[in-house]
């Protein structure tokens, strides 16, 4: 329980206690008056009765404080009934010449328990109104005649001796509500002390103007000053030259528009050095409501700053290294693609030997594996181009329509060399409403190659490979599946980042760069889609991709799909 809650408990119940005491007196006091005057004067009449039951009405107060009626309604009530309750004594008991007139006093003596001015300043009037009307229905001589034997010394003398009890008893209750005041100040006061003495961040008060009228002892820890030597400084004297408008920004906030603001500034150390520091201040008013000052609480953050500059060096270096990736990736484009197309180029005249015969049959073989084996170092520069350039977001679709059965044909032929040596089977499966479609040929045709080629890889000789392609509401699908070895459900998460390949009791190492999934994945992402892999040990394996914005409707027209939670971009 924190010290404002317990300020509350402290604030709220001890004067509600008080309440009840009080009231519970007077009624107990009003009862004894009661018999009293019945014991001296005799059976009472009608009059007489209100003004018994008027005395013990405390004991209903009382009561209803036991309820969660606000104490200060109930404070309210009781004055202006007591006024009441007074004056109507005041005129049964001989108007203005009354033994009871000494009364009224007590109406805002009792009213000083609420412990504020206006209810002080009510009573008064309640008490003042209350008086005039038994003055002026005294002038009009409308008021009852006086069962009382006036004028009796003893009686005076009773009246005043219950008035001096009844004011004791306020001026106790008064005593004991203001020592629960001074003490829960004081746990209050002490609390927050404990708090601003313990504090590992510093804590400080500043006038309207910024000086330090305040400073916990953190000043040693983060400042290595003593607290004493703070008090009366200005702003400039502790922060950095280039930081102190920041921070007479966040004081300005505070002290002249009312609302919380920080700053990071150097504040300077006792050697001369300085400390990071983050200042959050806020204004502080005056319990008179004139003005108001500042309390800023101030915390180390050099390591934060440290790590921040940390990490700017960090992301520097990387685009550095980006950038050095990207010159080293054009050289190397123009450097390896250029000697790599002569190789394969002058090894395909020879495998043709387009200019005669090259004498000996091992030279047709050997030109055919330098052929080969181009063409393969060629696709695999190609595949880290293309992702590099997908990374740097450089890559760009030029979307068109186009036959996808075509492409699917196409794709099949472009690896129909290496199926037939595995021994693998390629189909083709395109229902007509996929078979024209909106999307970048090229990367369409990547895909389908990079995902066919993957499936004869793991495929064992007698299986297949095939392609499907469909629409659906939720836009054109296409599924490659194959009928090979299957991928554990380990791998399957990392599968699809760049240079990650499968290896294991099930799978064999294959060439490549493992960029083969990582590109399909982004070319997909590129077209707004998602690629999905679905593998069982032992089965096959089956990767969709959906275009969800890729279907075209009969009339040429692109058809937008019925689930629209997917949006394209154009940046994997």
């Amino acid at each position: 329980m924190d010290i404002h809650r317990q300020n509350g408990l402290s604030r709220g119940t001890a004067p509600r206690r008080q309440f009840m005491a009080v009231q519970a007196l007077k009624a107990v006091l009003g009862a004894v008056l009661s018999g009293g005057y019945i014991a001296l004067i005799g059976r009472p009449g009608p009059l007489e009765l209100i003004a018994m039951a008027g005395l013990i009405a405390p004991l209903i107060l009382t009561l209803v404080a036991f309820t969660k009626v606000k104490i200060e309604a109930l404070e309210q009530v009781s004055l202006v009934l007591f006024a009441a309750l007074i004056g109507y004594l005041v005129a049964l008991t001989g108007g203005v010449h009354s033994p009871l007139l000494v009364w009224f006093a007590l109406v805002p003596a009792e009213a000083a328990l609420a412990g504020e001015r206006p209810a002080v300043l009510r009573a008064t009037a309640a008490a003042a109104l209350s008086l005039a009307v038994v003055v002026v229905l005294g002038a009009l001589q409308l008021l009852p005649g006086s069962r009382l034997a006036l004028p009796a010394w003893e009686i005076y003398a009773v009246s005043i001796l219950i008035a001096i009890v009844h004011a004791g008893l306020v001026a106790a209750a008064a005593q004991d509500r203001q020592r629960t005041a001074d003490a829960a100040a004081a746990a209050g006061a002490a609390m927050y002390r404990f708090l601003a003495d313990n504090a590992m961040d510093l804590i400080t008060r500043h006038s309207s103007d910024g000086r330090i009228a305040y400073a916990s002892p953190s000043a040693l820890a983060l400042l290595g000053m003593a607290p004493e030597s703070l008090v009366g400084l200005a702003p400039s004297a502790l922060c950095h030259a280039d930081d102190l408008k920041a921070m007479q920004v966040a004081f300005m906030d505070a002290a002249y528009f009312g609302r919380p603001a920080s700053a990071e500034v150097r504040m300077k150390k006792a050697g001369g050095s300085y400390v990071w520091a983050e200042i959050r201040c806020r204004p502080a008013p005056h319990p008179d409501g004139l003005g108001s000052d500042i309390v800023a609480v101030t915390r180390d953050i050099s390591e934060r700053k440290a790590y921040e500059r940390q990490l700017i060096e960090a992301r520097d270096l990387a685009e550095e290294a980006n950038r050095a990736k990207s010159r080293f990736l054009a050289n190397m484009s123009h450097e390896l693609r250029t000697p790599l197309n002569a190789i394969i180029g002058f090894s395909e005249v020879m495998m043709q030997e387009m200019f005669g015969s090259l004498g000996t049959p091992r030279y047709v073989e050997y030109s055919g594996l330098i052929h080969e084996s181009g063409n393969h170092l060629l696709e695999l520069i190609n595949g880290i181009l293309d992702m590099s350039k997908i990374e740097a977001g450089k890559f760009e679709l030029s979307e068109e329509v186009f036959d996808l059965s075509a492409v699917a044909e196409a794709s099949v032929r472009f690896i129909k060399l290496a199926a037939e040596r595995s021994g693998v089977a390629l189909k083709t499966a395109v229902s007509p409403p996929a078979g024209f479609i909106f999307a970048d040929k090229r990367a369409v045709k990547q895909i389908l190659v990079n995902l066919l080629s993957n499936g004869v890889k793991f495929t064992p000789k007698g299986g297949e490979v095939t392609i499907f392609a469909g629409l659906d509401a939720k836009g054109i699908e296409i599924a490659v599946t194959d009928t090979g070895v299957g991928i554990p459900e380990k791998d399957l998460l990392r599968l699809g980042q760049p240079f990650e390949q499968v290896e294991g009791e099930h799978v064999k190492k294959k060439e490549g760069t493992g960029l083969g999934l990582s590109l399909v994945k982004a070319l997909t992402a590129m077209h707004g889609g998602e690629a999905v892999i679905e593998s069982t040990l032992g089965i096959g394996t089956t990767v969709r991709v959906r275009l969800p914005y890729a279907a075209v409707g009969e009339n040429g027209e692109r058809v937008q799909p019925e689930d629209g939670k997917i949006v394209p971009f154009r940046a994997a």
